[in-house]
């Protein structure tokens, strides 16, 4: 039934602004025909040294960087082997709270103890702004032993924090700067968006080419400058990636390369789409895009104009708003979460697809009429630690309502979906800020995930 449902979407008109980036209009000629396995004269990905060491040379010559890696199981297995790569057994790192879960997973795996920044949001949208480079040094200052600090730039929103700065910051401290930069593959081909992590000094980042470039989902590329750091990363992969890895994919790499070698007008159109979107956006007289309101704020380094924020303002929640975006016009957007929607454009969107939204978006606004609808989803303070992951999935453990649980002692991860980022870590204590953030998020209509169970019961330790 899968196939059949897939082959019945892709078929009707419902327009894709989401991942993967290829919009389903730019990857052709990949099918079973050339799915094959490690055989002579194809190299061999965890070993490479024919056609896919070029492979990985061009991709470092297009992104910036000394190494690159292509990787098949996405950002999330860059991730976990370059945290692998970069810290020891107990080490202490220093985390985005706004962090990828595969960030998380890394110091579970690693048995991390972890500090964490939260970053600030932004006044009046209620999304995290940019890791300011001074709270990044009050904590390494506080935390001098700190090996690793791993920051999410651009954010799912599209919000990129000053590298240059912060890479210095850690340098100076004895500490390396791991940047998950999986929204941001598009950066080095425009001068329209933000600068890429690892020219700007950062000793490696993860960059996903399906989310924002036309290439297949799960194709990505871990990039870094660090001779030494790159052979640490060429064994972790061989623990973390998967030893049969789809030559589909890879060629998917190597066809998206190709692209980008030449994509100078390609990204000059999509530029000129994007302006003529913000400028059609401005009739809209109750809903609106976070477009000045970010080049404003002063916690706001630098954002990404590819991500399209669409906020109800009263009239409506995200979720509400993408949902008649889907029903009544066919579009589909990524997420929704308070009180916006998040539309993920690509320089493979078309000027029919921008058109369509722009013009979906000013007859929702027609009639739209304000009411009580709750305003930004905030975050709540860093709950308060009693044991490090790994310690506390080892304690024994019992399930409780969440109604039940303040003051107890969480076993597993409490996050809303999307984006799936963590409300509460395993090891921290279950306050009172951080019930009522996960009944206003269960209230704007996001899912909330948890490891063991369905909430509303979790695992807390006995």
């Amino acid at each position: 039934m899968l196939y059949e449902n897939l082959k019945a979407y892709v078929s009707s008109d419902a327009y894709p602004f989401h991942m993967p980036g290829h919009k389903r209009i730019q990857v052709s000629g990949l099918s079973a025909t050339i799915d094959i396995t490690e055989i002579d004269g194809f190299d061999n990905l965890h070993d490479s040294r024919g056609c896919l060491s070029d492979l990985q040379k061009n991709a470092a010559g297009l992104f910036g960087s000394r190494h690159a890696f292509a990787l098949v199981n996405g950002s999330t297995v860059g991730i976990l082997a370059a945290v692998r790569a970069m810290t020891k057994d107990g080490d202490r790192v220093l985390i985005a709270r706004n962090s990828h879960m595969a960030v998380y997973h890394a110091a579970e795996l690693c048995r991390l103890n972890t500090e964490y920044i939260l970053p600030d949001t932004v006044d009046g949208l209620g999304i995290f702004a940019s890791i300011s480079p001074e709270s990044v040094e009050r904590m390494l200052h506080a935390h001098p032993d700190t090996s690793l600090v791993v920051i999410t730039s651009p954010t799912y929103e599209g919000v990129v924090s000053d590298i240059n700065s912060i890479a210095a910051i850690c340098h100076r401290y004895g500490a390396r700067l791991l940047v998950d930069e999986a929204h941001g593959a598009h950066f080095p081909f425009s001068d329209r968006f933000p600068k890429s992590a690892v020219p700007c000094g950062a000793d490696a980042a993860v960059t996903s080419l399906h989310k924002t470039l036309p290439a297949m989902t799960q194709t990505a590329l871990l990039l870094t400058n660090d001779d030494g750091l790159s052979k640490k990363m060429q064994r972790q992969l061989s623990v973390f990636e998967t030893s049969s890895p789809s030559y589909v994919l890879l060629a998917s790499i190597d066809r998206c390369l190709t692209f980008l070698e030449n994509s100078k007008d390609a990204f000059d159109a999509y530029a000129k789409r994007l302006d003529a979107f913000y400028q059609a956006a401005k009739a809209l007289r109750h809903l609106s895009l976070a477009h000045d309101e970010l080049l404003r704020a002063e916690n706001v380094f630098d954002f990404d104009i590819g991500k399209l924020c669409i906020f109800g303002n009263g009239c409506m929640s995200g979720k509400e708003l993408m949902d008649i975006l889907r029903s009544d016009f066919h579009l589909e957007l990524e997420m929704a979460l308070g009180e916006y929607a998040l539309a993920m454009t690509s320089v493979c969107d078309t000027d029919e697809g921008f058109d369509r939204l722009s013009n979906a978006l000013i007859a929702i606004d027609s009639r739209c009429i304000r009411s009580d609808h709750p305003t930004a989803v905030t975050s709540s303070p860093l709950p308060q630690r009693r044991y490090t992951i790994s310690e506390a999935l080892e304690q024994d453990g019992e399930m409780c309502n969440i109604d039940h649980a303040e003051g107890r002692i969480s076993r597993e991860y409490i996050r809303a979906y999307p984006p799936g980022i963590p409300i509460i870590v395993p090891g921290e204590v279950i306050d009172r800020e951080v019930l009522s953030q996960l009944r206003a998020l269960k209230a704007a209509g996001n899912e909330i995930i948890t490891d063991h169970s369905a909430f509303p019961l979790i695992s807390i330790i006995s």
